[in-house]
């Protein structure tokens, strides 16, 4: 079953990815690069400086002044929004990651107040800076007052 993040990619792209959460990796990755121009890297590798650990990264930023390792979740399906947990991880992964500056975050579903207390609180708490965005289709309710088609 395809989420509605995979049905948009289709409908962009004409196909969908076959590993699940890979389209919206790929949509996330674009968004990047909308924010801030720069090298963008999907499905990137990096090695950890003390743990010699491989780590994957959704989405690698690379920009004259910094380098942002980006996690990405699609939990449509599911319904639920990103937890504490889910950053966590990448705040777990970003000081073993001598090169990167940044964690960012892309969430199709949003993210729960611990979610978002800790991002808040991430540059005290592991010397890193998270900063969580919020990627989604449309809804009727974005849509009220504004004309769609013509």
């Amino acid at each position: 079953m395809l989420s509605p993040i995979d049905e948009m990619f289709q409908q962009i792209f004409g196909h969908a990815p076959k590993k699940s959460g890979t389209a919206f990796e790929q949509i996330a990755a674009i968004a990047s690069h909308f924010i801030s121009e720069g090298e963008i890297i999907h499905d990137d590798k990096l090695r950890g400086e003390f743990s010699e650990t491989l780590y994957q990264i959704d989405v690698h930023h690379k920009t004259d002044n910094s380098s942002l390792m980006g996690e990405v979740k699609d939990y449509t399906l599911r319904n639920g929004k990103v937890g504490r947990g889910d950053l966590q991880k990448l705040g777990g992964a970003l000081p073993d990651l001598k090169n990167i500056d940044a964690g960012t975050f892309f969430s199709a579903t949003g993210y729960t107040k611990p979610a978002k207390k800790y991002a808040e609180e991430a540059k005290n708490i592991i010397g890193k800076p998270i900063t969580l965005f919020g990627l989604r289709p449309s809804t009727e309710l974005d849509e009220q007052g504004y004309i769609k088609t013509i």
